[in-house]
């Protein structure tokens, strides 16, 4: 199967104003994505999942580790190289309203995007946003107003838009569905279900919300404090989740809880009651565990993954 995104040992760390390591949001992330599947990523906030999402794209540079798309190493090209292949991969931004200047209209951020990989001509391009307008269930009338005067949801829509009118080959989905009610919701997903048919794209698919993850995803990857804790195909990880991060978000009706440890060892030993239930063992405070391969596709990182 051919494999369209590859990441090897990202490492992406920020620092406060003396230096001192603040956030550790890649800690080592490897990942690949086939062409036509999606990779669904999930995790708290701030585990870092977005700081993958764009790295991926080279919108932030990682600290060390590289990303391939296609075969082509991003991480060693210079933006004048990489800008042919933008057109090949995009996001769908967590916060669309950041990605659109406010004063222009609708339908010239839509031109803007169509006429950018394309030779169209007036009608065609119009017939074209329009059709770009009806599959994200907007009204085109919308298409003479300010986007500063658009609501959240509609944003986000004509950001999903955008992303569609150049036919990506790869897209990463931040939270594409947040600021959206239930049956629009419904309908962004059989769209993105409906592009990835008939276009073979590859997604890398960004969200806290479980249920849209386990319908979207072939693959999913667990993310906590910037650190891949496991790694699985989608009934797998579902029917049987090894790490105990996992198994708290498939089952969040158990309680949590904190302890404060020191920072080696372990990302997850603060919260884990697995290491509660042993007798807070050394060998998670003091080692943190690899990423291993239990059964064939499913990836874990615990010391006791299998008890």
């Amino acid at each position: 199967m051919d494999t369209v995104v590859e990441t090897q040992g990202l490492y992406k760390y920020f620092y406060n104003k003396k230096g001192h390591t603040v956030i550790k949001a890649c800690d080592d992330i490897s990942l690949s994505i086939p062409k036509g599947k999606t990779l669904g990523l999930v995790g708290e906030s701030g585990c870092g999942k977005t700081t993958v999402g764009r790295i991926l794209l080279r919108l932030i540079e990682p600290d060390s580790g590289t990303v391939f798309f296609n075969g082509h190493n991003l991480t060693e090209m210079n933006e004048k190289h990489i800008r042919p292949l933008r057109k090949n991969f995009q996001m769908i931004f967590q916060d669309s309203s950041s990605s659109f200047n406010p004063r222009m209209r609708a339908y010239d951020a839509l031109k803007e995007s169509v006429q950018l990989y394309s030779d169209l001509r007036a009608k065609e391009l119009r017939d074209e946003i329009y059709h770009l307008m009806s599959r994200v269930n907007l009204h085109k009338e919308m298409l003479s107003h300010f986007l500063g005067s658009l609501s959240g949801g509609e944003l986000k829509r004509l950001d999903i838009a955008r992303v569609l009118s150049i036919h990506p080959a790869f897209i990463i989905a931040d939270e594409p569905l947040s600021l959206l009610d239930m049956s629009i919701q419904s309908q962004i997903v059989n769209l993105l279900l409906e592009v990835q048919k008939e276009e073979n794209t590859s997604l890398l698919f960004i969200s806290h919300d479980l249920r849209i993850v386990r319908m979207l995803s072939h693959t999913v990857a667990v993310m906590y404090r910037g650190k891949i804790v496991e790694l699985a195909p989608k009934s797998v990880i579902t029917e049987n989740p090894l790490h105990p991060y996992t198994k708290h978000l498939w089952n969040p009706k158990i309680s949590d809880f904190y302890v404060q440890f020191f920072e080696s060892g372990c990302v997850y030993k603060n919260s884990c009651r697995v290491l509660h239930r042993k007798g807070f063992p050394l060998i998670c405070s003091e080692k943190q565990p690899e990423l291993l391969e239990y059964e064939k596709g499913h990836y874990a990182a615990c010391h006791f993954a299998q008890e």
